[in-house]
């Protein structure tokens, strides 16, 4: 038997030595990127409603100083704020929470731990794949995936919800071989618990089913149940103080505020974020979908596993329970991520004579086509002040870069060229770099 499975061993020891400078030139050109991707432009637009708020309730919590322990019991106008709890907030409160501009000072924190989730986001990959390839090239999809980078940039609570999320997930994957790290699992569930309680309970419950089918030995481990409740104890106490003081409307607040009890906001939620994910997921959504049928065919592996159950169970209760903010969308992209790295690293490794699926490149050109159709109807509609034109001629130049890259990619596709990968991800990250450098990326026109 191969020595280096047994977990006493080293957890770098999986991987050739050969490997440990390609895998650091990954982490550090991802983060590198993220950072440019994620940091860039945030003085604009200004603050949005929702980021006000947030930038409110975070300036009551510093008024008091850190000694007074009034920052324990978050507040807005003085009266008791549940929506969220009080770890991601207090981390707001290192940036500039002032609520009149400039708007980046506020959202450099949440940024920064969405940059970082994208280096650990490919550390996950990297462990559940083992290969280089499909973890580099999943971490790449998370990077560019416009509601990761949209909602990440902005000064809420998204970006360290998904930071926590991944982490939690990467220390369960660990935990397998090493009950050491179910402390980890113990502490990033309660960084989750203590950032958003509802994503808290949700990503709880897909682990757990995930543990039972694929590793049932674990749940059954006192070690790991130890680890686990040591780590969960800061989330706990702070929940147990807030029960003591406020009762049971703070845990109808923090758990039950978000559901929108009537039947209207079930047929709507039904429908909300499928829609959602078809709209904001091009051009990866074509290459998800096959990754999850591979990740169908291939259930016998752990990866498989985890796309299945992270993917399907976090679809299907947001689709199910009636939520109403876009934010909760957020943790399906990392399976979402995975299944697509996987398949364009299956794509690379077809023989020659295998032809892309037409669906892939009739997509993109279809698309492709209808944005240099919206593009040439904007020129053409253009008037008014300089400003108004100049805002139009970036918009269509964000159009262009899009539509160029599906062009390119989807003729390449048809000469059956394995490099449309490279050239969509650099088209891809250029064209959210231009989204970026301008207003629209947090405008509130886009309805998300």
């Amino acid at each position: 038997m191969n020595p280096k499975t047994f977990t006493w061993h080293p957890l770098k020891s999986l991987h050739f030595r050969s490997e440990a400078w390609r895998s650091l030139w990954s982490w550090v050109s991802l983060l590198i990127m993220a950072l440019i991707l994620f940091g860039y432009n945030l003085d604009t637009p200004n603050l949005l409603d929702s980021e006000r708020i947030i930038a409110k309730v975070v300036e009551e919590m510093a008024e008091g100083g850190f000694l007074s322990g009034d920052w324990l019991f978050p507040t807005l106008h003085d009266q008791p704020y549940h929506q969220y709890p009080v770890l991601g907030l207090l981390c707001l409160t290192f940036g500039n929470y002032q609520v009149e501009p400039p708007s980046g000072s506020l959202r450099i924190i949440g940024a920064i731990f969405t940059a970082i989730s994208v280096p650990l986001f490919y550390t996950l990959a990297r462990e559940i794949f083992v290969l280089w390839r499909p973890a580099f090239l999943s971490a790449l999809v998370y990077l560019m995936s416009f509601p990761v980078v949209r909602w990440g940039r902005l000064a809420l609570l998204d970006g360290m919800v998904l930071f926590w999320a991944i982490l939690t997930v990467l220390c369960v994957l660990r935990a397998r071989r090493d009950f050491r790290w179910s402390l980890g699992v113990g502490l990033s569930l309660s960084g989750l618990f203590l950032t958003q309680g509802l994503v808290g309970v949700f990503l709880t419950v897909i682990l757990i089913i995930f543990l039972a089918w694929d590793t049932p030995r674990l749940l059954s481990s006192i070690y790991f149940w130890i680890g686990l409740s040591l780590g969960l104890l800061p989330a706990l106490t702070w929940y147990w103080m807030q029960w003591l003081v406020y009762g049971q409307s703070f845990l109808n607040d923090i758990f039950l505020a978000s559901f929108d009890m009537s039947w209207s906001g079930f047929f709507t939620s039904i429908t909300y974020y499928p829609l959602a994910v078809v709209k904001y997921s091009w051009p990866w959504l074509i290459f998800a979908i096959y990754g999850f049928k591979l990740a169908k065919r291939s259930v016998n592996w752990g990866w498989a596993k985890l796309i299945l159950v992270w993917g399907s169970v976090y679809s299907l209760i947001i689709c199910l329970l009636p939520l109403h903010t876009m934010s909760y969308l957020l943790p399906f992209y990392p399976p979402f991520a995975l299944a697509t790295g996987l398949m364009l690293s299956e794509v690379n490794d077809w023989p020659d004579e295998m032809t892309y699926p037409r669906p892939w490149y009739y997509s993109l050109l279809i698309l492709s086509g209808t944005i240099l159709l919206i593009a040439f109807y904007l020129l053409l509609n253009v008037s008014g002040h300089f400003d108004e034109v100049f805002d139009v001629f970036l918009l269509n130049l964000i159009l262009i870069a899009i539509a160029w890259t599906g062009l390119v990619t989807g003729t390449l596709m048809i000469r059956r060229n394995p490099q449309f990968i490279p050239v969509l991800f650099w088209g891809t990250y250029i064209s959210l770099i231009l989204m970026i450098s301008s207003s629209y990326w947090a405008t509130d026109k886009i309805n998300l």
